[in-house]
């Protein structure tokens, strides 16, 4: 004997597509939720590592240093500009006469970006250097005691810094602002007075 199967009826199909269609719009919700905070986490993550790169790059210099300038050849040392004196050297890397052979090096904010000036001493190996370091570094902000550095007098007398950088990125029509900073202390600043 052959039974009669049962059907599904429209109104029961309708409820199926329903609950289908209902279950891909949370899951396609989802992803693109997914989506968008993987491309903010991507982009602050690019910043912070541009951010820290820039910052391990001028306490690097600032590590080196002497002094820092109040001014040297038309740059001066500001809150978002930094004149840094340190020793020449040689084809080696080592310091030639820590008294009397310097570089300087200036670091500043041109047009939204980072740049790195380096003017050698006439015997120092140390190549000169005048461009952008970092694209898209809104500003760098350079203190002492979270005092800035426009508002010291005698920058000579400087022993550590604090370095900050703010770098923006605009993602998904929203800014994402990340400033990274460290201090850092001028490791080389007693060899002057040790004569």
């Amino acid at each position: 004997m052959i039974k009669n199967r049962k059907a599904f009826t429209l109104t029961e199909f309708l409820v199926v597509v329903a609950i289908f269609m209902l279950v891909i719009g949370i899951a396609t919700e989802a992803f693109l939720s997914l989506n968008k905070d993987y491309k903010v986490l991507m982009s602050y993550l690019s910043s912070y590592l541009k951010g820290r790169e820039s910052i391990d790059i001028i306490s690097r210099d600032c590590r080196m240093a002497i002094r820092i300038m109040d001014y040297y050849t038309g740059y001066v040392t500001t809150n978002s500009c930094l004149v840094l004196k340190v020793p020449s050297i040689d084809m080696s890397g080592n310091i030639i006469d820590v008294n009397h052979k310097f570089d300087y090096i200036i670091y500043r904010i041109n047009n939204g970006d980072l740049w790195k000036t380096v003017m050698p001493g006439p015997n120092s190996a140390r190549l000169a250097y005048d461009n952008v370091l970092k694209k898209s570094v809104e500003s760098i902000y350079i203190a002492r005691d979270g005092i800035g550095l426009s508002s010291i007098t005698h920058k000579s007398s400087i022993t550590h810094l604090t370095i900050w950088v703010s770098i923006v990125q605009t993602i998904l029509g929203k800014d994402y602002r990340v400033n990274p900073g460290t201090t850092v202390k001028l490791m080389n600043y007693e060899w002057e007075y040790v004569r």
